[in-house]
């Protein structure tokens, strides 16, 4: 609100600045949006990460295990810690769990 309270007031006192005010009001509002999407986005990347390593452990297999299937220690790391893993790492690694996506996210939702 502290930014609104300052663009009532160049509205007020500068009339010929008002386009640089509506500017900031704007920017400033696409940031708000912006840092609640990535807070968003880095709870649901937590959410998948935390199901892919609940997966694992009911396993009871070490991430070494996984090799063989096509995927890297460090790419499990990756997901398991909520870490911006790609839609391809996550279908590697639901096929190393012999997951479907429908499985997977029926499992978290």
């Amino acid at each position: 609100m502290e930014i609104l309270t300052i663009l009532v007031h160049v509205f007020a006192l500068h009339p010929v600045q008002n386009v640089f005010a509506v500017y900031l009001l704007e920017t400033s509002c696409m940031n708000d949006v912006s840092d609640k999407a990535k807070s968003r986005n880095g709870q649901r990347l937590e959410t998948i990460g935390n199901a892919l390593r609940e997966i694992r452990f009911s396993e009871g297999r070490n991430q070494d295990e996984y090799v063989d299937y096509g995927t890297s220690r460090r790419q499990i790391q990756r997901g398991e810690h909520g870490l911006n893993l790609t839609l391809t790492s996550l279908f590697i690694l639901l096929d190393c769990f012999g997951y479907t996506l429908h499985d997977f996210f029926e499992d978290i939702v």
